[in-house]
């Protein structure tokens, strides 16, 4: 074992301290438990924010955790541009969702502590593993706590939503997973550094498969059903998560494996991600539901991003991971605010509310600063985010696929309109409304994370300097 350096602990300790403190959630008192998960996610998150110096200094490293003697596995995790992007954002967003939760959660709070710390150390791992059985059980796990968050009310819908989620993940799991055992057979090797420039035979075979398995966690088109049922059915703040980070990880597997480490993008699936997000705003378009208008963004701008990655030059890379942050934030917001109105209300359809401007301003205000950074307004971040996405798609000789693009975007501004209308303007709900405990507290979580919104756009030359290094 070589001689670790305060980066290693950094990376090591941003995984494995939310991966294993998250058993303590289970025996843990209330109090301490839930002061105890915020605590261990935002470790995670100050240490992969105390790595962000080495990457604007241009390095990168790998870490081993234990030296094992085989070519099949090994505990290594590689620091790079790509894994601290994401793995700064998931802490990030698992922190805000965890303080948002101690007013939220009233039942079961043990199993829903531990399954949401275990989610966030787990989605640590896939960000920073190298080596693809390592990725794939880090991936596995983040999916088993999936399945229980999303079927955490224990209603029927809940549960079959949750079902579903599962297996429809897992078959997406399975085909990527049988994809890395066809690489082994040829490389003899599943280490990303080791496999970097390699040619494969039958590449579009074994990548699609794997591809296969990445829209399926990510929901793109033909697998994106799942976040419709879903994310309703799970607590907002879980919602939160898996529309802000668990959706993610497809797209960061796909910029790890497709483009760093075998230089492949293939013009189908340019197409595949400005249909997707086409599709999915158009349904967005049409739902009344809250949750699943939100749901059906979150399919459609994570269509946006793997657009903005297939396009494999410097500026759509720096776009989709600039978005990355963009959507995690503001997605997170509208989620946290719908789950404001839904205890208020204990009603999401926007039919029948309203009028919430004047009970929830606070809330309304950062739902808003959220929605408009989502639709791309400036000078908020998703403005930067769509428009490098525009420009990379017209400099990649892609002009149609610009102009869907901004169909997309259009897209966005009438149904993020329709949803802010129907719940915060108009006279007032249909509907009774009930006191929020701690309103004042899950509000400032809304308005922060509108605020973060508004200030990745007014930062955005310094955020752009973290993905100096990706080419």
């Amino acid at each position: 074992m070589g001689i670790y350096t305060i980066y290693d602990f950094f990376l090591l300790a941003s995984i494995f301290v939310p991966l294993f403190g998250s058993f303590l959630c289970l025996v843990a008192r209330e109090k301490a438990r839930e002061a105890w998960a915020i605590g261990i996610t935002s470790i995670s998150f100050i240490f992969s924010c105390l790595l962000i110096p080495q990457i604007l200094k241009g390095y990168t490293f790998i870490t081993e955790l234990v030296p094992l003697e085989t070519e099949v596995f090994n505990l290594t995790f590689r620091f790079g541009t790509i894994g601290i992007v994401f793995a700064i954002t998931f802490a990030f967003i698992g922190t805000i969702a965890l303080i948002y939760s101690t007013g939220y959660i009233k039942k079961e709070k043990s199993e829903y502590y531990f399954m949401t710390t275990l989610m966030i150390g787990s989605l640590m791992g896939v960000a920073y593993a190298n080596n693809l059985i390592l990725l794939y059980i880090f991936w596995e796990l983040a999916a088993f706590a999936t399945w229980r968050l999303v079927g955490f009310m224990r209603k029927a819908e809940s549960i079959q939503a949750a079902n579903k989620t599962f297996l429809m993940t897992y078959l997406g799991s399975s085909l990527m997973l049988f994809g890395f055992i066809l690489i082994y057979t040829q490389t003899g090797s599943l280490d990303l550094d080791l496999l970097r420039g390699e040619t494969l035979q039958n590449a579009n075979v074994i990548l699609t498969l794997i591809f296969l398995g990445m829209i399926a966690k990510s929901a793109c088109l033909p697998i994106y059903t799942w976040p419709s049922e879903a994310y309703p059915a799970a607590p907002s703040p879980s919602s939160a998560i898996l529309s802000g980070v668990v959706s993610k990880i497809g797209l960061l597997a796909f910029a790890r494996i497709f483009l760093v480490t075998f230089n492949i993008s293939w013009n189908w699936i340019i197409i595949l991600g400005v249909v997707s997000s086409i599709i999915a705003g158009g349904a967005a378009l049409i739902a009344k539901d809250i949750k699943k208008i939100i749901a059906y963004s979150s399919i459609s701008q994570i269509g946006f991003i793997l657009l903005a990655f297939s396009l494999f030059n410097k500026i759509g890379m720096e776009a989709a991971l600039f978005f990355v942050i963009v959507h995690a934030v503001g997605k997170a917001g509208l989620f946290l605010g719908a789950g404001i109105i839904e205890a208020a209300a204990g009603e999401r359809n926007i039919n029948k509310l309203g009028g919430f401007i004047k009970t929830a301003p606070v809330a309304a205000v950062g739902f808003l600063f959220c929605a408009i950074s989502i639709v791309g307004f400036p000078p908020f971040g998703g403005f930067w985010a769509k428009l490098w996405t525009v420009h990379a798609a017209v400099e990649a000789n892609h002009p149609y696929i610009a102009a869907l693009a901004i169909f997309s975007a259009i897209l966005t501004m009438l149904y993020m309109f329709r949803l802010f209308n129907g719940i915060f303007l108009g006279e007032g709900p249909k509907v009774k409304i009930h006191k929020v405990k701690y309103k004042n507290m899950m509000s400032a979580c809304v308005l922060g994370l509108g605020i973060i919104s508004l200030a990745i756009g007014i930062f955005v030359a310094q955020i752009r300097q973290l993905f100096s290094g990706i080419f």
